[in-house]
């Protein structure tokens, strides 16, 4: 149990600290009329081994996939040291991708080889394979249906039952323009919250109509971390805790990870 506490105990000991410092952290919006301001409320050891693909906190554990073959695994998160306990690993062939989890079950997919993997939440065995017709780079879920990136301007909604498509969203700007690159993904309080891959930017899209109606301006911490660390590579990974309405968030060979709070 020490990944749920010592989650649980940093994110309240932090959050608690913060209601005492009021509004002394930094709080970051850009001059778009639809960005997010933030607040760092700490910043959190990472993995810098990890290609991160996905990231998701479950019963108040923080887990992490990986990809790149023969470097695609499903991981717990030690928040205390950043360090990985490999729980799953995927045979060499196989590029690991996004993860969810919905009813005990984590929800794996691969990058090109269009099939997924199904497993015991509590105890990692594998329980099942899915397939799908695109690539496979993020996906979450709205409690009812599977929902993936491919890293175009859509998002596929997959029936749990039989993986069946079940309707394609496109997403758009106020002006109607696609949004393509759209990668991990978080669904949050009825919306879906994607990274941008090989950008800054996370967007809050609408699951009804595919409009994105904020965006969230990362390139303060992207730009922290690729001065100080040349060998890092782009900002991915989004994880929502419902607890404390924080987002726990990284990047691939990240040293670091940021826990911020939306204003």
């Amino acid at each position: 149990m020490k990944y749920a506490s010592g989650l649980n105990m940093i994110i309240i000991c932090f959050l608690l600290h913060a209601c005492v410092k009021k509004n002394s952290e930094a709080t970051f919006n850009s001059t778009d009329s639809l960005s997010l301001k933030y607040s760092v409320i700490t910043t959190l050891p990472h993995n810098e081994k990890a290609f991160t693909e996905g990231l998701v906190i479950y019963k108040n554990k923080t887990l992490e996939s990986t990809g790149l073959k023969d470097q695609s695994w499903i991981a717990e998160v030690d928040q205390i040291s950043g360090e990985h306990v490999k729980k799953v690993e995927l045979e060499s062939r196989y590029f690991g991708e996004g993860i969810t989890v919905l009813n005990n079950k984590i929800y794996q997919l691969t990058y090109q080889e269009r099939v997924g993997f199904i497993y015991d939440a509590s105890t990692y065995s594998k329980k099942g394979e899915f397939t799908y017709q695109s690539e496979g780079w993020g996906i979450t879920h709205n409690n009812q249906n599977l929902i993936m990136s491919d890293g175009t301007y859509k998002l596929y909604f997959l029936d749990t039952t039989n993986y069946h498509l079940v309707r394609t969203l496109t997403v758009t700007d106020g002006a109607g323009n696609k949004i393509k690159n759209l990668n991990e993904l978080e669904y949050i309080d009825g919306y879906i919250f994607a990274n941008v891959y090989e950008s800054s930017e996370i967007v809050k899209i609408d699951p009804v109509s595919g409009k994105v109606v904020r965006r969230l301006d990362l390139s303060r911490l992207t730009n922290e971390i690729k001065g100080s660390y040349p060998n890092t590579l782009e900002l991915n990974g989004i994880a929502y805790d419902q607890n404390t309405k924080a987002l726990l968030v990284t990047g691939k060979y990240w040293p670091k990870a940021f826990l911020i709070k939306l204003q």
